[in-house]
Parts: structure tokens; sequence; C-alpha cells
């Protein structure tokens, strides 16, 4: 639920920097979804090092690799949110962020199921929104 909240007020601060901008940056809407893509997925993959105790959590404690699993994720949606900003890397980071979304879903079914919170659980009904995104401002 924080993500789509992120999403929607990058997408705002869109059309203020593309207001400011004099239409010059942030043109589209393709280009305001994909900006608002691309702060979210950057600020999310961040705090897979910074705090990976907390994502760490959500990864079912059988599975090896732990560690690096959170880290990699982490680093994909850092570079991805990155390619989204520029025209001729956005398809890819889109099919690239589809992937990494549906690679993740068992790790949001996990959390949801061990420690079942509004807000684990909300998890399960807003990955496919956010896929929905992507494929709005960066693929149809």
């Amino acid at each position: 639920m924080a993500f789509m909240i992120g999403l929607i007020a990058f997408f705002g601060i869109g059309f203020l920097i593309s207001l400011a901008s004099g239409g010059s940056w942030l043109s589209t809407l393709a280009d305001k979804g994909a900006f608002a893509l691309s702060a979210m997925f950057v600020l999310v993959g961040i705090s897979h090092f910074l705090k990976p105790e907390k994502l760490l959590a959500m990864i079912p404690p059988h599975w090896p690799y732990r560690e690096a699993m959170n880290y990699l994720s982490g680093a994909a949606e850092i570079i991805l949110g990155i390619l989204l900003l520029f025209g001729p890397t956005r398809t890819l980071a889109a099919y690239g962020l589809l992937l990494l979304l549906v690679a993740v879903f068992p790790a949001n079914i996990y959390v949801s199921t061990a420690k079942p919170t509004l807000y684990n659980i909300s998890r399960l009904f807003f990955q496919p929104l956010y896929m929905a995104w992507v494929w709005y401002f960066c693929l149809r």
C-alpha cells in the first residue's frame, strides 16, 4: 500500500516537474508514470541495502541464499528503476520489472501467511496493480 501511495505521489510530482520545466521534461503521461515507477523502485531497492533485515523477514527461512536474493533483487530494482527514465531502455526495464514482480510474489505469499497483518495481506492485492502500472505507462 505504501508503494502505491508513493507511486501516486511521484506521479503528481511528475506533473509539477512538467509544469516547472514548461513541458520540456516529463511531457507525456507515460513519462510521468515511468518517473513515478523509477522513483519508487530505486527507493525500495536502496532499502534492500539499508534495512536488509526487514526484507529478509519476507523471504522464507528455508530458502537458500536469502541474503543474496535480497541484495540481488534490490540491485535489480535500482538498475531497472533507473533504466525506466530513458526511452531506449524503458521497454527492456519494464519487462525486467514485470519478471521481478512475478519472482518476488512467493515472498509476498509467504509473509502474508506467516505474519497475516493487513499490510502483509494487502501486498498480495497491490502487486497486480503495480504490474498494471508498469504495463500501462511503459509497455502499451
